[in-house]
């Protein structure tokens, strides 16, 4: 019996999902043995509802709403609850806001918050907010572990200038495991952000955000508590640091 479309579509996301890099398009259709403009229509279709991303030349990758669903089975099988609890204790410990976000186009959006408890410093942040990624921590931290294509295409609406100084802090970040941001988005306010990785690689990152001079602790302390969070966080997704 010949596969459906829905059955096709749900070969590709299965075959994409499983890469450690883009796919093109050649290697879909003979892999699963598509016609490649049979493939080519799919793939047009997932890309334009967002399960997938589209790279340069005609390579491709998992999309955001793909994730989305994904995330619908974290929540169902308590993945969702460990996030949230990794990030309440990281919030506890700092007494500061914690967050956890993935790169979306030019985008960090922000998945989870945890504010601290009682009177500790609560910032007016949201879930679904989304920042530049080049302009912060956690966007820092999703792009330094990209192929430095992958990392441009992410940036292309920043000035020629600030590309070539953010791919010698992209370096830097990768060296050291963690990314800063000093008020670049907001005035006064300091971030520090570690990566969290699944099975497949880069998954997104973990920060925690708070006032400059707020803090009675020096910056190594938040280093420590959200790289240690970010790699328990890769544990639970399968994933292994870098």
């Amino acid at each position: 019996m010949q596969a459906s479309s829905v059955t096709r579509a749900l070969w590709i996301l299965d075959l994409i999902a499983h890469a450690d890099r883009p796919v093109p398009l050649r290697h879909i259709a003979e892999t699963l043995e598509i016609p490649k403009s049979t493939a080519h229509g799919i793939l047009r279709d997932l890309v334009r509802e967002r399960f997938l991303d589209v790279r340069e030349p005609a390579t491709y990758t998992i999309g955001i709403k793909a994730f989305e669903v994904g995330a619908a089975h974290l929540r169902t099988a308590g993945l969702d609850g460990l996030i949230a609890g990794e990030l309440a204790r990281l919030s506890r410990a700092l007494d500061v806001t914690a967050h956890y976000a993935v790169l979306d186009g030019t985008e960090a959006v922000y998945l989870y918050k945890q504010d601290p408890p009682g009177p500790g410093v609560q910032l007016a942040s949201s879930v679904g907010a989304r920042l530049p990624s080049h302009l912060t921590a956690v966007g820092k931290c999703c792009l330094a572990w990209l192929e430095p294509a992958q990392a441009t295409a992410h940036v292309a609406s920043a000035a020629a200038d600030d590309r070539a100084a953010l791919a010698a802090e992209l370096t830097d970040v990768r060296s050291r495991g963690y990314a800063t941001d000093h008020g670049r988005v907001a005035d006064g306010i300091e971030c520090v952000a570690a990566p969290v990785f699944d099975a497949a690689g880069p998954k997104g990152a973990v920060g925690v955000s708070y006032l400059r001079g707020s803090a009675s602790r020096v910056e190594d302390t938040f280093v420590e508590h959200v790289q240690q969070t970010a790699q328990r966080l890769t544990s639970i997704l399968g994933g292994t640091p870098q």
